[in-house]
């Protein structure tokens, strides 16, 4: 791949331009950010609890799988045009 092909400019309208870019997808959006950010941090609590050997407590496979399913719903809601 040529450096020509990388360095394209901004090519058509962007989603704002067209009006794509509405009030409910944005709010999607950063329900989006919020569930996968509950996911890792939930994720990692759990993954220090069975690696450190400390007790896990009921609340973060839970907030893990609760986090997981909210990103990946909110990430359908924002692709679906």
């Amino acid at each position: 791949m040529a450096l020509d092909d990388l360095q394209q400019p901004n090519i058509g309208t962007p989603d704002f331009a067209r009006g794509a870019s509405t009030a409910m997808r944005k709010t999607w959006a950063i329900v989006t950010t919020i569930g996968f950010a509950l996911f890792w941090v939930a994720g990692l609590f759990l993954a220090a609890s069975l690696v450190g050997g400390q007790p896990m407590h009921w609340s973060m496979p839970v907030f893990c799988a609760a986090g997981l399913a909210l990103g990946l719903y909110g990430r359908r809601k924002v692709e679906a045009r």
